[in-house]
């Protein structure tokens, strides 16, 4: 009794350092352009305006460019047809 206890934690340790998962060798790596990045640069026109038709025109730009990707989604149109007129509204 006195030798299955430490034959017992023996055989644990053994058995938990085998369990070690090899790492991956290749770091993922980020998209090359996000759409966000694509509209700020575009919306470098409105740089001087307030912060909210700043970010509004960000968000029409990035609402935009998605449209492009995918001119059928009428959630997407409706969007950009609310975003035009919040920064027609705001911005002018």
């Amino acid at each position: 009794m006195k030798r299955t206890i430490p034959l017992l934690l023996a055989v644990v340790i053994v058995a938990s350092c085998d369990d070690d998962k090899p790492k991956a060798t290749a770091v993922p790596t980020a998209p090359a352009a996000s759409l966000v990045t694509k509209a700020s640069a575009s919306s470098a026109g409105a740089s001087g305006g307030s912060t909210i038709c700043r970010v509004y025109v960000t968000e029409r730009d990035v609402a935009k460019t998605a449209l492009d990707q995918a001119p059928a989604d009428t959630v997407l149109q409706a969007r950009v047809t609310s975003l035009d007129a919040l920064v027609k509204e705001t911005c002018n």
